[in-house]
């Protein structure tokens, strides 16, 4: 009687402890595991959601940021101000601003969400990769072999509501900017090119009964099909209208950015991605950030080519909503494959080829070979 009294009087988020010779315990998950695991859940929620410092704030984190960094509202609209309808997007019951972009899974799955910060207006389209109908239409733009996957559709908008400069980040404006061709080759190149020149010129498939009757040898020749980059390893520093960039010694601001200020509205996708005959990748991806103090988007081209090379490209656009400063950062990153291979060799982890999929440890991890800031003049300078 005096153990199970004891026993009663322990505390029940206390694991419970068995002497050596009790019988072995069935595998599963603790109790005091699943206690941790729900405050986990209600920590990370609770910090991501804008508090004003009132009863409903219970853990440090949100403390921190309710106290450090103010919320002003009158500045921001959700949706955008030129936007009309009703805002889907999950949003702060406190404060009522927007969290993170809410996916639609109804079909069509199309989703815009928008925002507007002091005097720019962001907007966001997402929508499905482009239909067969759609490519056909494309033909007369771009004379080569489009992506495997294109989401031709979708786009990031940045405007100044006063003066209407914007600036625009889309896959199609990014494929007109590829070079005519590519000095990169792998081992089987030529075969590679072949499948995707088993089409005829305007990329339909030939029709069976044309192959007895046509020969198809200049279709799957190197010179059928108009010489581009087949990495589409494009040099995109996206669509800028109402305004131009001009060169400037300045930096971004990192440690403004570093800092945990509250985010109003956060967004990342794919414009495009090929995975090249299997040979890598190569992929065009946007992320966007908004606080109440200044917005960060990054651009970025990852290419991954096996045994050959890894390259980078990254467009940064910063905007200080305080200021209306806008600079925009262009850099270039190259290294040979078998470098980098060395590097990861290098480090102890359970999975090394992880790392060679890790767009943002090969980009901190490869070196630099240009960079350049551009800032658009305030108006009177």
């Amino acid at each position: 009687m005096e153990n199970k009294n004891q026993g009663d009087q322990r505390n029940p988020r206390t694991a419970p402890t068995f002497p050596s010779t009790s019988v072995p315990r069935i595998s599963g998950i603790n109790a005091v595991h699943v206690n941790s695991a729900r405050q986990m859940v209600q920590m990370h929620t609770s910090g991501r959601r804008p508090n004003r410092g009132d009863s409903m704030v219970t853990n440090s984190s949100s403390i921190m940021a309710s106290s450090t960094f103010p919320r002003p509202t009158s500045n921001v609209s959700v949706p955008a101000k030129s936007e009309h309808g009703v805002c889907n997007n999950p949003q702060c019951d406190h404060c009522g601003q927007v969290i993170i972009p809410s996916p639609k899974s109804s079909f069509p799955i199309v989703d815009q969400p928008s925002i507007t910060v002091s005097d720019w207006s962001i907007y966001r389209i997402k929508k499905p990769i482009l239909s067969s109908s759609e490519l056909d239409a494309l033909e007369s733009r771009f004379e080569f072999p489009m992506p495997e996957m294109i989401f031709g559709n979708s786009s990031i908008k940045l405007q100044n509501d006063k003066n209407g400069a914007t600036i625009e980040f889309n896959g199609l404006d990014a494929l007109d900017t590829l070079e005519s061709g590519s000095d990169l080759r792998v081992s089987y190149h030529k075969e590679w090119l072949d499948s995707r020149r088993s089409t005829s010129p305007s990329h339909k498939p030939i029709d069976v009964r044309e192959r007895a009757t046509k020969d198809l040898g200049g279709l799957t020749s190197l010179e059928s099909v108009k010489p581009y980059d087949w990495t589409y390893s494009t040099n995109y520093k996206g669509t800028v209208k109402n305004a131009e960039f001009v060169p400037c010694n300045e930096e971004l601001p990192l440690q403004k950015l570093l800092r945990p200020d509250p985010i109003l509205f956060f967004d990342e996708s794919i414009l495009f991605e090929d995975e090249l005959g299997d040979n890598g990748i190569s992929m065009l991806s946007t992320k966007i950030r908004v606080m109440h103090t200044c917005v960060l988007v990054l651009c970025r081209f990852f290419l991954r080519i096996d045994n050959v090379i890894f390259r980078v490209r990254d467009t940064r656009i910063y905007i200080d909503l305080e200021t209306n400063k806008v600079l925009r950062e262009y850099k270039i990153q190259e290294c040979p494959y078998d470098q980098v291979l060395q590097k990861i060799k290098a480090k102890v982890v359970a999975d090394p080829k992880s790392l060679m999929r890790d767009v943002n440890w090969i980009a901190q991890n490869i070196p630099v070979l240009s960079c350049e800031v551009e800032t658009i003049p305030e108006e009177g300078t």
